[in-house]
C-alpha cells in the first residue's frame, strides 16, 4: 500500500493555482500535461508538498456548471487542509496585504497563518514554537 493522500481541487485557472501553491505553500509539480479525452482535451496538474511527498493535490476543471459553481465552496470544512511550514513569518509578511490573507494567530505552542487559495479554499499553515 502506498499510503498516499490525494486531494482533488476544482479549479478554473490552473496557472494562478500553480503559482500560488508553489510560491507560497511549498508544493512542487509532479505532473502538468494535456490529456486527450473523448470530449476533447483536458489539463492534468498534480503537485506534492515538500514536507510530505505522499501528500498531493490534483487540480481539476469542473465538468459541468454545477461543479463550476462549487469552486471554492467550503463543503462543511473549516480548512481544506493544514500544513507545517518553517517560514511562517516570511509568508505572513508576503501575504498579509493580499486577498489571500485571512488571519494570523500566535499560541504558546505554535503560530497559525490562515490563507485562502485563488479558488477560495481555506488553508491553515502552522509553525511549532
Amino acid at each position: 500500500m502506498l499510503n498516499t493522500i490525494n486531494i482533488g481541487i476544482l479549479c478554473l485557472n490552473f496557472d494562478e493555482a500553480k503559482e500560488f501553491y508553489i510560491d507560497n505553500l511549498g508544493f512542487f509539480i509532479t505532473m502538468d500535461s494535456i490529456i486527450q479525452c473523448d470530449s476533447g482535451t483536458s489539463r492534468r496538474l498534480t503537485m506534492a508538498h515538500e514536507s510530505n511527498k505522499k501528500f498531493s493535490i490534483e487540480f481539476m476543471h469542473p465538468l459541468n456548471i454545477e461543479q463550476a459553481h462549487r469552486v471554492g465552496s467550503k463543503g462543511g470544512t473549516i480548512n481544506l487542509f493544514t500544513l507545517p511550514t518553517k517560514n511562517i513569518d516570511t509568508l505572513k509578511e508576503r501575504l498579509e496585504k493580499t486577498a489571500f490573507f485571512v488571519n494570523y494567530v500566535e499560541a504558546p505552542y505554535a503560530s497559525f497563518l490562515n490563507v485562502e487559495d485563488p479558488m477560495g479554499n481555506n488553508i491553515c499553515l502552522y509553525e511549532p514554537c
